[in-house]
């Protein structure tokens, strides 16, 4: 059993996590202070790609949020903590990063607002009622299959190649699910923005932001974070480029400071007891 060096190091706590993490698993800080997730040491571990788009999406106060594919459960546990008004339904195909989503929403005290449904979104109309979200989320693997290497890690694997499902699959299972003039947003690879853009507009999800994602100014937009409106009018609104590190192999930049500051829960910030 692995542990992570930032963990609770308290008796009753260290009896808590014992009772959570299964071998092979750790425990780690996500975004917020206090926050943990549980991730496989050597498989599938979340990438600053999900604080990004719990960041992006925004989800207003009330609102029905699925995040499709939630992984380990990062997106749903960041937006859970971090709004206290919303109920945020993960569906996760794979059973070991389904339960790690799970247990994560149990050990953060989330299990009453943050579901974890395990199932495969191609079969999503079996796993959720339609139209039932007013905002869907998704980090869709990146990678058509027989593009780029194949990671040996199964969990990887799933997670960065489309072997689970395709992206109008994906797309496909966020129409069925969203509600009349719901919201959709997605981190995408900056190289498959094309084939995103159109796929959405296909199924009369209408792109409304964009905003893309350097690792440091000079470099190319590597991801792309684009959010789309059900039934919405033309009309895409460019944001200004987010820059990750102020230079190649530098510090974060002010703006990605600002993202990690803000991952903090709204009650919090505002000083409210």
């Amino acid at each position: 059993m692995y542990y992570s060096n930032d963990m609770m190091n308290t008796r009753a706590h260290q009896g808590t996590i014992d009772s959570v993490l299964r071998e092979g698993e750790s425990l780690d800080a996500l975004g917020s202070e206090g926050l943990r997730i549980i991730q496989s040491v050597r498989g599938f571990r979340h990438s600053m790609d999900a604080l990004l788009l719990a960041h992006f999406a925004a989800p207003r106060p009330a609102d029905r949020v699925l995040d499709l594919g939630c992984g380990n459960g990062a997106i749903g546990l960041l937006l859970a903590h971090r709004h206290p008004q919303i109920r945020v339904v993960g569906l996760e195909i794979q059973p070991a990063l389904a339960s790690r989503a799970l247990r994560g929403a149990q050990l953060n005290g989330l299990h009453d607002r943050a579901e974890i449904v395990e199932g495969d979104l191609r079969r999503v109309e079996a796993l959720v009622p339609p139209a039932g979200f007013d905002l869907v989320l998704c980090n869709p693997p990146y990678r058509e299959i027989g593009r780029g290497r194949l990671s040996p890690d199964p969990e990887t694997r799933q997670a960065k190649h489309e072997v689970s499902a395709t992206l109008p699959e994906i797309i496909a299972a966020i129409r069925y699910a969203l509600a009349p003039k719901g919201r959709t947003c997605l981190i995408y690879h900056g190289s498959r923005l094309a084939d995103l853009l159109t796929r959405l507009r296909a199924k009369r999800l209408e792109p409304k932001l964009l905003r893309p994602v350097h690792s440091f100014p000079g470099a190319d937009a590597e991801l792309i974070l684009v959010e789309a409106r059900r039934e919405g009018r033309p009309g895409l609104r460019m944001l200004a480029p987010l820059f990750v590190y102020q230079t190649r192999g530098g510090t974060l930049s002010p703006a990605m400071e600002e993202i990690y500051r803000d991952l903090a829960p709204t009650l919090m910030r505002s000083g409210i007891a």
